[in-house]
């Protein structure tokens, strides 16, 4: 990866987180990430640009049931890093779902790569749509890492990556990879676990024989 200087940082970014279950109390924050939309009559869903507002408020928000061993950050009260992989317009909405807040206690920065070349050290990766053909080689390159990663994607998850979600009639659903979880030292709450699809590779594995 490049060093992070490298990378253009958002404006602001640098400030002082098959199963489906009710609202556990401790996951009201979500409530606006995943709940029904209503979308305009004229319209079959919502706006484009509500979709990334609800998308980026779902990756933020996730990011704080998520524990990451303290190797991760350089000092306590480091960053927690953001960045945005390929052409997706989901960078300004992160920005501004996470500007002036803190996950975990870390303070939130936005970054942006163009593409693979580009990547700076980070916590949490979301690959967007223009990655699908450099998906296996994006997640080779962060490999034994403390990432998690995230991606619209089809078959995000099963292919590796930690998290895959979907808009779904105007709801996001989502899928975690505990295999790649764990393979990136990752601890994500079972309160997440609770709300989206549980896929366990080796299982699948197993399955596939």
């Amino acid at each position: 990866m490049r060093p992070r200087a490298a990378l253009r940082r958002q404006r602001g970014a640098h400030h002082p987180a098959g199963r489906r279950s009710r609202w556990p109390a401790g996951l009201l924050a979500l409530l606006v990430a995943l709940s029904p939309i209503e979308p305009p009559r004229a319209q079959p869903g919502p706006p484009p640009e509500f979709e990334h507002e609800i998308k980026a408020s779902f990756v933020y928000t996730v990011a704080k049931f998520v524990e990451w061993p303290d190797r991760a950050f350089e000092r306590p009260g480091a960053p927690l890093v953001f960045e945005v992989l390929g052409e997706d317009p989901l960078e300004e909405a992160l920005e501004r779902a996470a500007r002036g807040k803190l996950v975990n206690g870390h303070p939130v920065e936005v970054l942006k790569a163009g593409d693979s070349r580009d990547l700076a050290p980070c916590h949490v990766l979301y690959v967007g749509r223009s990655e699908a053909g450099q998906l296996r080689g994006v997640l080779d390159q962060i490999r034994g890492e403390t990432v998690l990663t995230v991606g619209e994607l089809e078959r995000f998850a099963e292919d590796g990556g930690v998290m895959g979600l979907r808009l779904e009639q105007n709801m996001i659903r989502f899928e975690v990879n505990v295999d790649a979880a764990e393979r990136a030292h990752l601890s994500i709450s079972s309160k997440i676990l609770k709300l989206g699809t549980v896929i366990r590779e080796r299982k699948r594995a197993m399955g596939a024989r």
